[in-house]
């Protein structure tokens, strides 16, 4: 009941109150800071009902498939938007807080920013799995175990480019703190 109460009461007060007109504003300052604080404030929370509550207000509560004639939620349109923005601060800041909501175990949140749309375009599978009539699968060539700065003749009409001297990190390791995009993709 209590935890019900604050819930509430930082969602009418914080995110509605502060946030919401920040988040809209046009100003790229307020923008900024007000993205970055909504990124920290998405990594921070870990209780169920404030991210609940959060991913409702960042995204609205629309489940069924986008159409040109439907009213979006705006505050998702608006980030969304600035994900490709004319500054490149508010465009990164956007795609960090995306990340940041994509790393949340929250179920609304891939279904809110992809699978309500792939669901209607019949992308996924219905029913019990049919087998597969192409045959075998095309082997990969990069299999064979030569990559392109390995191979002699990729490099044939760049004498002294230096594409066949390239050191390649050995593979598993990644660059300083960041993870194989394999690791951040399944977590």
């Amino acid at each position: 009941v209590v935890a019900d109460a604050i819930t509430e009461a930082v969602e009418e007060k914080f995110f509605q109150g502060i946030l919401q007109p920040q988040l809209l504003e046009m100003s790229e300052l307020t923008i900024l800071s007000a993205t970055a604080m909504l990124t920290g404030t998405v990594r921070q929370i870990r209780a169920p009902p404030p991210p609940h509550r959060l991913v409702l207000f960042l995204l609205g509560p629309d489940r069924h498939p986008e159409t040109p004639g439907d009213a979006p939620h705006p505050l998702r349109t608006q980030l969304i938007d600035r994900c490709n923005h004319l500054s490149d601060e508010i465009s990164l800041a956007s795609l960090r807080l995306f990340e940041e909501l994509l790393q949340k175990p929250h179920e609304h949140v891939a279904h809110s920013l992809a699978l309500r749309n792939l669901e209607a375009r019949g992308y996924l599978q219905r029913g019990p799995a049919m087998p597969d009539e192409r045959g075998p699968p095309e082997p990969d060539p990069d299999e064979d175990g030569l990559d392109l700065e390995e191979d002699p003749y990729f490099t044939d009409g760049f004498p002294d480019a230096g594409f066949g001297m390239a050191k390649k990190p050995p593979p598993g390791s990644a660059p300083s703190g960041k993870g194989q995009v394999s690791e951040v993709v399944s977590r």
